[in-house]
């Protein structure tokens, strides 16, 4: 059952940081550098050949594991307001 909520997690978070470079892409890159835009398939592909290839973070203890929960799901949602921002004075 745990691992069951587990992959859930994963696959919601793999969705949010896909949502959130696909957005920052289409309001940075393609404008400012002429890139293509990416579909949302694509975006969640290259979110897991970055986030594979990056060291990422082992929590030892169940503290950390939820502060780890915390700052996966808050750090797409806080790029994607801040990206907004950012692209508001585009």
């Amino acid at each position: 059952m745990v691992a069951l909520v587990v992959l859930a997690l994963m696959v919601v978070a793999y969705l949010l940081d896909g949502v959130a470079l696909k957005l920052l892409w289409g309001w940075f890159l393609v404008p400012t550098l002429g890139f293509p835009a990416i579909s949302l398939v694509q975006a969640i592909g290259i979110s897991i050949v970055i986030g594979f290839m990056t060291q990422q973070h082992i929590p030892r203890d169940e503290d950390e594991k939820k502060e780890l929960y915390v700052y996966v799901f808050l750090t797409p949602i806080l790029a994607i307001v801040i990206g907004w921002i950012v692209h508001l004075f585009m």
